[in-house]
């Protein structure tokens, strides 16, 4: 069974200047209880200027099956998984990062997901993906999160993917593309992949790392994911599937969505503005109205008395703790009741 699945997949490792990190990933890999040990496993290094090189190669020596492309620029993290989809070859494709680790034990789940041809296979579960649509797209954007079957790239689909790597998840349009055709996806019951530590090993957390910070655009240097996942969302085709994902966003924002987050940035305000005016092009106009609304409260009452809602879904992922809280003078903050909700279901 394992020897038939590893003539299906190819799977991609992306990686620039953490040696550390690389070394842990791929020990886990290779070991003696993984089954995908003898897979073809391709590493892209990003132009490395630490020990990457020489630990690959010691690797190597040990283990035939390992590939390692070292590209003569840093073309940036986003652009590399755009490569690694592009060099693809076998039916399914997995492209992992080098900080994250592995559990095997619904490594079955995704052999039989593979075997009956599924479109995509989710194999990190931390967001509840199977809670509904808003949870599924938004583990997607995991990028190790998800196997796809590789006949589902066309010249469209990498064409978005390289618009956008500008966005930070150019792999979204793939996502993007199984939800606007309904495609068959799978979705693990316990994650195979637990993301890790997405600081260097120096303990910054920069997503434009072996850069000139001083030459960078603007734009990129202080790109928000939230801002970069919510371009993404225009892929999604459907009015209504992308209104219900981006209403009941869950991701790192007060009021499910971003319209307080950007103010308490630390960016120039004609990036703070660059941000918002991404969020707000997208809502719909009922979005539009309480997004201005909560902007210029804001400013005024929201800094002595906000109330607000935090959403968590459940660790079975049957349901959604609706929490609303207070808080005054911009510190003090108090819980004041919880509501539940049941399971929506992925598609609408």
């Amino acid at each position: 069974m394992i020897c038939d699945v590893k003539n299906l997949l190819d799977i991609f490792i992306i990686t620039y200047n953490r040696c550390k990190k690389l070394k842990s990933t791929l020990e886990q890999l290779l070991e003696k209880n993984s089954p995908v040990k003898n897979f073809s496993i391709t590493i892209i290094d990003n132009n490395s200027t630490d020990s990457t090189s020489q630990l690959i190669k010691n690797f190597q020596s040990k283990h035939t099956n390992l590939i390692y492309i070292k590209n003569h620029y840093n073309i940036g993290a986003n652009a590399n998984i755009v490569k690694a989809f592009y060099k693809a070859s076998k039916d399914y494709v997995w492209v992992l990062a080098d900080n994250d680790s592995y559990d095997w034990c619904s490594w079955r789940e995704v052999e039989e997901a593979i075997k009956q041809a599924r479109d995509g296979v989710v194999v990190a579960t931390y967001e509840h993906p199977s809670y509904d649509v808003a949870q599924l797209f938004l583990q997607t954007s995991f990028l190790p999160g998800v196997i796809y079957k590789r006949s589902n790239i066309d010249d469209t689909v990498m064409g978005n993917m390289t618009f956008n790597i500008a966005n930070m998840f150019p792999h979204l349009a793939l996502s993007a593309k199984l939800l606007n055709e309904h495609k068959s996806i799978c979705i693990i019951k316990q994650a195979i992949v637990n993301i890790g530590d997405n600081r260097d090993e120096d303990g910054n957390n920069i997503y434009t790392r072996g850069y000139n910070q001083l030459d960078i655009h603007p734009l990129q240097k202080d790109m928000d994911w939230i801002t970069g996942y919510a371009n993404s969302l225009y892929m999604i085709k459907d009015k209504k599937i992308r209104n219900y994902v981006i209403s009941h966003n869950r991701f790192l924002s007060r009021l499910n969505s971003a319209k307080v987050f950007f103010l308490r940035s630390k960016h120039p305000l004609r990036l703070r503005t660059y941000n918002i005016l991404c969020i707000f092009s997208l809502l719909p106009l009922g979005g539009k109205i309480k997004f201005l609304l909560n902007l210029v409260l804001s400013y005024s009452l929201y800094r002595i008395l906000f109330i607000y809602k935090e959403e968590v879904v459940l660790p079975k992922g049957h349901q959604l703790k609706i929490t609303y809280k207070i808080m005054f003078l911009s510190y003090f903050v108090r819980d004041l009741f919880s509501v539940y909700q049941t399971k929506k279901g992925v598609y609408l």
